[in-house]
């Protein structure tokens, strides 16, 4: 009989082991963007090295509506699914039936398309393509010039930027080619015309003559940017998550609020950690949200240009990749304030959340 006991035991610890292994926490170090917007360095001395125009803009694909008419992009697309606001002034339109993209629209004129679907025509570039082929028809150069007006914009890429995130010049065009550096297969591609691009610095940058001015939004139409990055880093993730064979993942209520309040608090306490000096870490502030899970795993990001930037800058992040595309996690929620982006992935227990301690609050 002592023996049932004794093996009855073990079992239960057995168990228990099994259990608390399953509902392990993963949270990353902090992910910063490699350039900060708003960091260019004024060089009126510079040499510039040539200005050329780059070779000729592809003649079909998604490339030909950049610099068109929105009218234009409706008439081959049709209207998009979302319309949405971006940090810089111009507008978002979401496509996400046959062909999955998004075009930025400023003042009727496209002044951008993203697009991460196999199915999308990017020409000369595919998605899965190996980057390797790129750069045998490219000419990649780790410093690109931006002409407008009589402004000299002088794009540096680092030794990184030329393995994940090439720029591609075209005549009055630019194409950043994102690319996965594990595998070699380029994740997505976005078409800008250089003002936006400069807009933007997504690379280290020096200049000649003046910056281009930024429409900063409100702070109401701020909350309509940030729910519009999230909806957009749930996608984006969801879309890699497709390239590389792993399912889809639900997009949860609950763990988007967490996500939004870790976001809203790290800027807000100007902090950059997974481990709030309120709410605590992950583990606490799921259980403060009654959220039970399994597993759970946290990417949090900041001064990422957009969700496009912030969401590639995790896939090549050894740490950050594995929870983006963890084959065991269920459910995502994502939370963005401002510059400060969050990512809380888990693996669920499928408990009603309505009975949670937040609503017993």
């Amino acid at each position: 009989m002592k023996v049932l006991w004794k093996i009855a035991l073990l079992l239960i610890v057995l168990l228990a082991l099994i259990y608390f292994m399953g509902s392990r926490i993963t949270e990353n170090e902090p992910l910063q963007s490699p350039v900060k917007h708003g960091t260019a360095i004024p060089a009126a001395d510079k040499e510039i090295v040539e200005l050329t125009t780059g070779p000729k803009r592809p003649e079909k694909g998604l490339s030909t509506f950049v610099g068109e008419s929105s009218e234009k992009l409706i008439e081959a697309m049709g209207e998009p699914d979302r319309i949405e606001p971006s940090a810089y002034g111009y507008e978002w339109w979401v496509y996400t039936k046959d062909i999955q993209m998004m075009a930025g629209v400023e003042e009727g004129i496209v002044n951008q398309v993203f697009s991460a679907d196999e199915n999308s025509d990017l020409s000369p570039i595919s998605i899965g393509q190996n980057i390797n082929e790129v750069f045998r028809f490219s000419i990649i150069e780790s410093e690109v010039n931006v002409i407008l007006d009589k402004n000299i914009y002088t794009f540096t890429l680092n030794s990184q930027d030329l393995k994940d995130r090439i720029l591609l010049k075209y005549e009055n065009l630019f194409a950043q080619v994102y690319v996965d550096s594990v595998d070699e297969m380029i994740e997505g591609v976005r078409f800008i015309d250089p003002k936006t691009l400069v807009i933007h610095q997504p690379y280290d940058m020096e200049f000649m003559g003046e910056l281009v001015p930024v429409r900063q939004p409100s702070s109401t139409a701020q909350k309509e940017v940030d729910r519009s990055m999230e909806r957009q880093i749930i996608e984006l993730t969801n879309m890699y998550r497709q390239h590389h064979g792993v399912h889809q993942l639900e997009n949860d209520y609950w763990l988007s609020l967490l996500a939004q309040n870790h976001s809203k608090d790290m800027a807000i306490e100007n902090y950059f950690s997974h481990e709030s000096p309120s709410a605590g870490n992950l583990s606490e502030r799921l259980k403060s949200l009654g959220i039970e899970h399994k597993k759970a795993g946290e990417n949090i990001a900041a001064n990422y240009v957009d969700a496009i930037e912030a969401v590639h800058g995790w896939l090549n992040s050894p740490a950050h990749r594995s929870v983006l595309l963890d084959s065991d996690v269920t459910e995502i929620g994502t939370g963005a304030y401002g510059k400060y982006y969050t990512q809380v992935l888990i693996k669920s227990d499928k408990k009603d959340k309505t009975n949670s301690n937040f609503l017993q609050k």
